[in-house]
């Protein structure tokens, strides 16, 4: 802070400075799928492995229930059994990858175990 004088009376001024804002862009996407397997235990461990790996946060969300790969039984509790549509959201660098690997168990094309 500068003090500056004018006449008999010394007054404090604020220096503004300003600061570039970095924004951080973070590729997101988002599709509606409709299950063909169910989601249990086993399956959302490997969406969460999936989503580990590829450093991508994803959400799922089914009716009114919402669940994210920071907790298995916010997905597990989706109760996503076969015919039931849902909304993939995938944020992250690797989402392409990520998507085409969760995909796969949504369809029940892959065996979770591996």
């Amino acid at each position: 802070m500068k003090l500056l004088n004018t006449g008999n009376r010394k007054r404090k001024t604020a220096k503004v400075i300003e600061v570039a804002a970095k924004t951080n862009s973070v590729r997101e996407v988002s599709f509606i799928m409709v299950a063909k397997g169910v989601i249990g235990f086993r399956e959302s461990a490997h969406i969460i492995k999936i989503a580990e790996d590829t450093k991508c946060v994803v959400s799922i969300a089914s009716g009114k229930k919402f669940g994210t790969t920071s907790s298995i039984l916010s997905l597990v509790n989706l109760g996503i059994n076969s015919g039931k549509s849902l909304v993939l959201n995938i944020k992250g660098e690797q989402n392409e990858e990520a998507f085409r690997q969760i995909s796969k168990i949504i369809a029940g094309e892959t065996d979770s175990n591996n």
